[in-house]
């Protein structure tokens, strides 16, 4: 396996080797009557072979050199592109694909045209360039263009993230751990953006002495890590540090305010700040409060019940939101009001059931 490994590039070799040696070896035919002139005493027939074996002992010596340059190249290739990013990659090949076809299409008039030994140069000239150009610039803007696909992960960009699905994401909210089961549940979409400044702030949780400081920065990297290895979301590294403003907190609201961007926290004062200056916050206590059960075990809630049970002796009452409270023994109670301790809750399909028994019983 390892000796087929091996042989493969001296295979490469040779193939372009003798792809060189027949285009010498026709180069060399082509011009024998150009030599005929030269030399008008020698007989044509033999010019001719002369000038073949030169084409071909010169391709042969020539297509060495360039295949092992080509296949040098080849590998230094792709050693780079081993850390390159996958939608970088396609971004240029599609960029060069565009770029092809538009000069194609520009470039054909120009192959109608009489003299194509001038011609015919400077349109593969023309051509190499705008596919290299569009290469470059589909490269440039591969991230970006990744958001209007749906690429998920982490992906560095040139030009920063604006607009309302733009997130930004303060220290507090990645060491709270809560902002992956957001990801997953699909509450949280766009690009997330962390900047270099709020990445510090967790490193330095991460290696502090303290114990307790250094789990809550381990989590808060792990969030990130998870983020963008499961690809639950656009996560976008920042470098932007506004110069003018001391402090973190004031420049995530700088940064919110100049990209029109939401910014996600879990720290009360930032958030209130952030919404005094008219920027969008997401915080995730108040997601967690939001979509808190309505009662918890233990809990003393009063239902109307209104209906009987499935089971023998259960009434069925309703809370103002909607969900559905099941009582023992309370079946001759309906269109009654009566207070009840709620034992359990559980969790389906159809929603959120709480189970109870009368208070007092």
């Amino acid at each position: 396996m390892i000796e087929e490994r091996e042989r493969r590039p001296i295979v490469v070799e040779e193939l372009m080797r003798l792809a060189i040696v027949i285009a010498f070896v026709a180069a060399g035919y082509s011009l024998s009557p150009w030599f005929s002139d030269l030399l008008p005493s020698r007989d044509p027939d033999g010019v001719r072979l002369l000038a073949v074996v030169l084409g071909a002992l010169f391709g042969y010596v020539l297509g060495g050199v360039i295949g092992r340059i080509a296949i040098a190249g080849v590998d230094t290739a792709q050693q780079r592109l081993a850390t390159v990013e996958s939608v970088v990659l396609v971004s240029a090949a599609a960029g060069s694909v565009l770029a092809g076809f538009i000069v194609a299409v520009v470039l054909f008039p120009l192959s109608l045209l009489p003299g194509r030994a001038v011609t015919l140069p400077i349109g593969v000239a023309v051509g190499v360039l705008g596919i290299y150009m569009g290469a470059r610039i589909g490269a440039a803007r591969g991230a970006d263009m990744s958001r209007f696909v749906g690429v998920r992960g982490r992906v560095d960009v040139k030009s920063p993230s604006r607009g309302a699905g733009t997130k930004l994401v303060d220290s507090s909210a990645l060491i709270d751990g809560r902002l992956v089961d957001i990801a997953r549940c699909g509450f949280l979409e766009g690009t997330l953006v962390v900047t270099e400044f709020v990445l510090q702030e967790v490193q330095a949780l991460a290696d502090a002495s303290d114990e307790q400081k250094r789990t809550v920065g381990r989590r808060g990297l792990d969030t990130i890590r998870t983020l963008q290895d499961d690809g639950l979301v656009l996560v976008e590294y920042s470098q932007e540090d506004p110069a003018d403003v001391a402090t973190i907190d004031g420049k995530l609201a700088a940064m919110a305010r100049r990209r029109n961007a939401t910014l996600i926290t879990t720290d009360g004062n930032l958030a209130q700040v952030a919404e005094v200056g008219g920027i969008r916050v997401l915080n995730v206590h108040a997601l967690a409060e939001a979509v808190r059960p309505p009662a918890t075990p233990g809990d003393h809630l009063t239902v109307r019940i209104v209906k009987e049970g499935t089971e023998i002796g259960q009434g069925v009452g309703y809370l103002e939101d909607g969900t559905m409270v099941v009582v023992e023994d309370a079946a001759r109670l309906v269109g009654d009001e009566i207070s009840v301790d709620i034992t359990s809750i559980v969790t389906n399909r159809r929603g959120r059931m709480l189970f109870g028994v009368r208070a007092g019983t």
